[in-house]
């Protein structure tokens, strides 16, 4: 059995002459009686009689026929979509974002202006930090990344969309608390607590570079992978660690405060990664554009 037995049976019933649906189906009459004809054999069951000038249809042929027309909705609905997924107008992207940072950063942007572009494109969000968003971008497991360091070598395209500058967030007690601005000298002896050099190996090493540039060799006190783990540690007066400003909404939901250091030197970045090969896929270049649409103009 073909479609094309289907859409002349579908026809048939819905016109319920020979003639009319023929040329409804822009075929002549002799090749239409035919393919019923076949079609009937096929299934072994009658499902047209003679009515008057015309035929109608039997009662398993109202069934094969309601059947039969939703077979043919569901064909030409798959039609439809593939026709828009090779578009890029439906389907999926999967994001990796920097654990912690997409909230206050641009991606937030970066997804509503896809949203009000795209809506049928369904977007997905995962986090992980720039070392694991790399390797799963060589590995297809995500479609896009947005990180704060680009990738270390030529496989992965990456753009910068957005820079900050890095201080410190302690708590709202500390003793430098009530300064409006640090400076490297000030946190010598400080306790530290950094995020993971295996989760980020660029920013890590930048800070620890930077305090070495001023004969400071700083005291991390440990490692803390999870955000907001990280900021009750710091709130509690337990340590100090390094942050961008745009983090300073966030702090004051609690008791911890954000200070620039003055002669640090490390700047935060947004960066957008993805696959060379897929720079110009028709799902993912929308996404592209609204990227670089967004990029600030100090970064271009």
């Amino acid at each position: 059995m073909e479609l094309r037995h289907l859409r002349y049976f579908v026809a048939l019933a819905e016109e319920e002459n020979f003639h009319r649906a023929a040329e409804r189906l822009h075929v002549s009459q002799s090749p239409l009686s035919r393919q019923m004809r076949d079609l009937q054999a096929e299934i072994g069951i009658a499902l047209l009689e003679p009515h008057g000038r015309g035929v109608r249809l039997t009662p398993a042929g109202r069934f094969f026929a309601e059947k039969a027309a939703r077979i043919l909705r569901s064909v030409d609905t798959a039609v439809e979509e593939a026709s828009l997924v090779a578009q890029g107008k439906i389907g999926a992207i999967t994001i990796g974002f920097e654990t912690g940072s997409a909230y206050f950063g641009t991606l937030g942007k970066i997804v509503a202006a896809f949203r009000r572009r795209e809506p049928r494109i369904a977007l997905s969000l995962t986090p992980m930090s720039s070392a694991e968003q790399w390797a799963a971008l060589r590995g297809g497991e995500i479609s896009f990344g947005y990180g704060n360091h680009p990738p270390t070598d030529r496989s992965l395209h990456h753009v910068e969309v957005a820079q900050d500058r890095l201080g410190v967030a302690l708590a709202a007690d500390h003793r430098h608390a009530r300064r409006t601005h640090l400076t490297t000298a000030d946190l010598r002896g400080e306790p530290v607590l950094l995020q993971p050099r295996l989760l980020y190996p660029r920013l890590y090493d930048d800070i620890i570079a930077a305090m070495r540039r001023h004969d400071i060799v700083l005291d991390v006190a440990g490692e803390v992978a999870d955000l907001e783990a990280l900021l009750t540690l710091v709130a509690s007066g337990d340590a100090i660690t390094f942050l961008p400003e745009a983090v300073t909404p966030v702090l004051q939901l609690g008791t911890a405060v954000w200070r620039p250091v003055t002669d640090l030197g490390v700047q935060w970045s947004e960066v957008a990664m993805w696959r060379p090969e897929d720079t110009d896929a028709p799902l993912l270049r929308p996404l592209i554009d609204i990227v670089m649409d967004l990029r600030a103009p100090d970064v271009r």
